[in-house]
């Protein structure tokens, strides 16, 4: 009997030391993600709790706001965005990803004076409008914005907005401040008024503007100008629009925001080779750069290229009526500067800067409700980083 007990004893201990589960060590449980959570900037895509996009776990491990110092949004843990070479990371690895916003110099239109599209003079705080292609003008009471392909320089599309503010009923002059703004002048026999459109709509909307006065001395203003320092000039066109007599090219020396319209005489063009300048641009050099003291000026149709320092200027061919306009270099993915010109019907025209040759036409914008020219107008958009070769400021 108790060499039986002793065999039953010896069994069920066997049987309870093999009984323990069937599955504790199984591998093949849950936990397949994609992308390893390992935080080792692998590259993976994903993370330990499944392609988690800048969790807010509060683990310090790259949140939204965790104040790294890093740039980014969710790094080093395995999320997508993580630090790791993963698109849209903010590793500060200079590794060329597509987006980051890290500041490290690495091709990412991140605002750091690299020459990126898009970035324009490296101010991580520029307006979406001065950093990239488009165009502008204005006629009666529409404001049309115009979105330019950086890719080819071909248009996106014209988007219409109506403009509620009563303006005066004349040609319309139209220049882009480097905070996105538009200021304009409507001309017309008695005075000249002057007017501000803080945030340029690029969707079709009903906006007012802000009206800053009337300038001085009943002059007749037919084109507005931004220089490559961010001044802004007047072409003021004399005794009537159709010849030089009394024509200069005037800058405001006051607060003109605040309505202070005061001016100073920059050139006079009495005597200038162009007879009635209709609208400024910028100019392009041989090195393809946007100048400002040389540039393109428009009269009627008749296309310059002009010295605004002493009024010489070669003409160059016939294209456009009284729009004009130089988008540069570094806002197109060729870096190549593209000139712009605007007819009376309001179509719009790329135009070869050397000979003026034409491309077909854009885009045609629309019909006035009154009886104006639909192309009314000066042409305006964003001026690239430049050195000025106009006078500064006293």
């Amino acid at each position: 009997m108790r060499r039986s007990f002793a065999l039953l004893t010896v069994l069920a201990l066997v049987f309870a030391c093999s009984d323990d589960g069937g599955n504790g060590g199984d591998s093949s449980a849950t936990g397949s993600e994609t992308g390893s959570g390992d935080g080792d900037g692998d590259g993976n895509s994903g993370s330990e709790d499944n392609t988690e996009t800048a969790e807010g776990t509060g683990d310090g491990d790259g949140d939204p706001g965790d104040g790294d110092g890093d740039g980014d949004t969710g790094d080093g843990d395995g999320d997508t965005g993580d630090g790791d070479g993963d698109t849209g990371d903010g590793d500060g690895d200079g590794d060329g990803d597509t987006g980051d916003g890290d500041g490290d110099g690495d091709g990412d239109g991140d605002g750091d004076g690299d020459g990126d599209t898009g970035d324009g003079d490296g101010d991580p705080d520029a307006d979406p409008l001065w950093v990239n292609p488009n165009l502008w003008y204005s006629v009666e009471d529409r404001l049309i914005y115009i979105e330019i392909d950086p890719d080819d320089g071909s248009v996106v599309q014209l988007v219409a907005s109506t403009i509620l503010t009563p303006l005066i009923d004349g040609q319309n002059g139209l220049t882009m401040l480097e905070d996105g703004s538009l200021v304009g002048s409507r001309e017309s026999a008695g005075a000249t008024q002057i007017f501000h459109v803080p945030e340029p709509p690029t969707m079709g909307e009903d906006i007012e503007v802000d009206i800053l006065g009337t300038v001085p001395d009943g002059l007749r203003i037919e084109a507005l100008y931004t220089d490559c320092q961010g001044l802004v000039y007047l072409m003021d066109t004399g005794v009537d629009v159709g010849s030089s007599e009394g024509n200069r090219l005037l800058r405001f020396t006051g607060d003109y925001l605040a309505g202070d319209l005061s001016y100073e005489v920059i050139t006079d063009l009495e005597m200038a080779s162009v007879a009635d300048i209709d609208d400024m641009g910028p100019g392009i050099d041989d090195m393809g750069e946007v100048t400002d003291g040389l540039g393109f000026a428009i009269d009627s149709g008749t296309v310059y290229e002009m010295d605004y320092n002493t009024g010489t200027a070669v003409e160059i061919g016939n294209g456009g009526t009284w729009g004009i306009h130089v988008l540069g270099g570094p806002l197109f993915n060729d870096d190549t500067a593209r000139l712009y010109i605007l007819n009376s019907d309001a179509d719009l025209f790329e135009a070869d800067p050397n000979d003026l040759s034409l491309s077909d036409v854009l885009v045609t914008g629309p019909t006035p409700n009154g009886n104006a020219y639909p192309g009314w107008s000066g042409l305006a958009g964003p001026l690239t980083e430049c050195e000025s070769t106009l006078p500064d400021p006293q």
